[in-house]
C-alpha cells in the first residue's frame, strides 16, 4: 500500500516549499562557503535522485546517470547534481543560474509530482526489489529512505539560508 509513503513524501514537500519561502533570488545558487552547496544545488540533488529512482529506466536495473531514458525532464535533472563530489567541482549552466527561487521550487515540485505519477502507475509491491536502488532493498525501504533524504537536504537548505544571513520561516 503506497498511500502512507506518499503521504509522508507530501509532508516532506510541504517542508521543502517552506524552505523556499522568502528565499532571495541572489541566494538561490550562492554557496555560503566553499564546501557547502547552494539551495538550488540541493534542490537539484533531490530532484535528480527522485526522478532516477521512480521515473528512470536504466538498462542495468540501477540508478543510471544517463537521463536519456528518464520519463521526467527538467533543468534540475542534471548529472552534476548526482553526488556532492561532482556538484562541488562542476560549474553550473547559465540555465541553472538564471532560475529564481520560485522557479527552482516549482521545478522541484513538478519533478516530484511526475516521478510519483510514474511510481503510482507502476504500483509496486512494497516488498518487491527496487531496481533503481540497492539490489537487496525493496520499494518500502526505498520510499522510507527517500523521505529521509528529502528531509535531510531540506534541513541543509535552511542552514544555507541562515549562513547567508536570511530570515527563514519558523519550521
Amino acid at each position: 500500500m503506497l498511500a502512507p509513503y506518499l503521504k509522508a513524501l507530501d509532508l516532506c514537500y510541504f517542508e521543502v516549499t517552506e524552505a523556499f519561502k522568502g528565499l532571495a533570488d541572489e541566494h538561490v545558487w550562492k554557496r555560503p562557503v566553499g564546501g557547502l552547496l547552494s539551495v538550488g544545488e540541493l534542490a537539484g540533488h533531490i530532484a535528480y535522485w527522485e526522478a532516477v529512482r521512480f521515473a528512470g529506466e536504466s538498462l542495468d536495473g540501477g540508478a543510471s546517470r544517463d537521463l536519456s531514458t528518464c520519463k521526467v525532464k527538467s533543468p534540475l535533472l542534471d548529472p552534476r547534481f548526482a553526488y556532492y563530489t561532482t556538484t562541488i567541482t562542476e560549474t553550473l549552466s547559465e540555465e541553472h543560474l538564471s532560475m529564481t527561487g520560485e522557479q527552482v521550487c516549482h521545478e522541484l515540485l513538478r519533478v516530484h509530482q511526475e516521478a510519483m505519477a510514474c511510481l503510482k502507475a507502476l504500483d509496486p509491491d512494497l516488498s518487491s526489489p527496487a531496481p533503481h536502488w540497492s539490489p537487496k532493498s525493496n520499494y518500502g525501504e526505498l520510499l522510507t529512505y527517500v523521505a529521509f533524504h528529502i528531509a535531510y537536504h531540506t534541513g541543509q537548505m535552511y542552514s544555507v539560508r541562515h549562513l547567508l544571513g536570511e530570515e527563514t520561516p519558523d519550521n
